[in-house]
């Protein structure tokens, strides 16, 4: 195979495709990245860490000779970013000895025969719609910190999507807090029927992966097919295709809160400073095996956020409109700056019960296509000195 590409072209293809590329050294092919050369000069590379993957065609300058081979993949990407121009030849020869060259600089790497890199999965399915990219990046941004990074509930560590005919809702749950987002817009069904109700779980380490897919080049619609097993997204001439979660999510309306009485509506940016302030001596507990946590206290039209640690202190008081009782109550503080700092509009609205049951955080002002919820367990400030 002799090839020549666009160093720019090549790079922008390869970046995104860099996370699903295998790093714990098992199975030498998938920690590779598969070129195979197509008809009318079109270059096709493939990476596949046998849960998640990117396939992605592009135009080659020329197709001298054609092939099909397996190429280290960061050495390769590594490689042709430090080119210095931006024409790269890329040439593996009978012996599976690869050359990398652009002007008179030139890299020597081992390939492998194409045909060792693993079947990828049916980049097709049976039901499907299409949406805005841009749709789905903002949601994953919502909801992202909420997903559990292990969990004996397999569901818990992905994020649930629920697709209906306008709407978009994403839910994410770790035990300690919990997200949910929808927003209102154009959803198309890709095949025959009217009615368009999907419903599946992409892992969280997936996540990641495909919000960089979706966000390469301007906004635009994508595909999403969805088979029995695998999510497949695409957009434009990439694909990326993922494993999902085959469980039922968990009955999360079950789980909100309906009934909290007390009303905090506070300045979203000047709480989520008084968060970051309070975490710098709350996280200083860290050391001392214990939770981090601050303590918020309402008075009057005031809450008050505190933190204490060995080292000293810190109290940030500010305005709010506060209906009900007053309470003291405590959290993980990280918790609470992951969802506020998420939230968007100027003012958020916290709803309380007791310093024992959740809260829930949600936007002050009605937005009849976009809305939020955030629901954070606290902790038991008694047991923690």
């Amino acid at each position: 195979m002799k090839i020549t590409v666009s160093k720019s072209t090549f790079v922008n293809k390869l970046a995104p495709a860099m996370g699903t590329v295998s790093n714990k050294g098992t199975i030498t092919a998938i920690e590779g990245v598969l070129i195979e050369t197509l008809d009318n000069e079109k270059i096709r590379i493939s990476t596949y860490d046998m849960t998640k993957g990117v396939r992605s065609t592009f135009d080659a300058i020329s197709v001298e000779r054609e092939g099909k081979y397996i190429i280290n993949a960061q050495r390769l990407y590594q490689t042709i970013r430090v080119m210095p121009e931006d024409e790269v030849v890329i040439e593996v020869n009978d012996r599976l000895n690869c050359t990398v060259s652009s002007g008179k600089a030139s890299f020597s790497m081992l390939a492998m025969k194409g045909d060792e890199f693993p079947n990828l999965p049916e980049l097709s399915g049976d039901r499907g719609f299409s949406i805005s990219s841009d749709k789905i990046r903002l949601m994953i941004g919502k909801v992202a910190h909420s997903i559990a990074e292990m969990d004996n509930r397999p569901m818990l560590c992905g994020a649930f999507f629920k697709i209906t005919k306008d709407n978009l809702e994403v839910v994410s749950c770790d035990s300690y807090t919990l997200s949910r987002c929808s927003v209102k817009c154009d959803i198309t069904s890709l095949f025959a029927e009217n009615d368009i109700q999907f419903s599946f779980i992409i892992p969280g380490h997936a996540l990641s992966e495909l919000s960089k897919n979706l966000a390469e080049g301007e906004d635009e619609n994508v595909e999403f097919y969805i088979s029995r097993k695998h999510a497949i997204i695409k957009k434009g001439d990439s694909i990326f295709f993922t494993r999902t979660i085959d469980s039922e999510y968990i009955d999360y309306n079950r789980i909100i809160p309906k009934d909290n009485d007390i009303i905090v509506t506070v300045d979203r940016e000047r709480f989520l400073d008084g968060l970051e302030r309070a975490n710098i001596v709350a996280d200083e507990k860290i050391k001392g095996s214990t939770k981090s946590y601050v303590k918020l206290t309402t008075d009057d039209q005031y809450i008050t956020i505190t933190s204490s640690s060995v080292n000293g202190r810190v109290s940030d008081e500010m305005d709010c409109v506060h209906e009900g009782r007053d309470i003291e109550i405590g959290f993980n503080c990280r918790y609470l700056i992951n969802s506020v700092k998420v939230a968007e509009g100027q003012n958020i609205m916290i709803t309380l019960k007791s310093p024992t049951q959740a809260i829930t955080i949600e936007p002050a002002e009605d937005d009849e296509n976009f809305n939020y919820f955030y629901m954070i367990l606290p902790v038991r400030m008694n047991e923690q000195k």
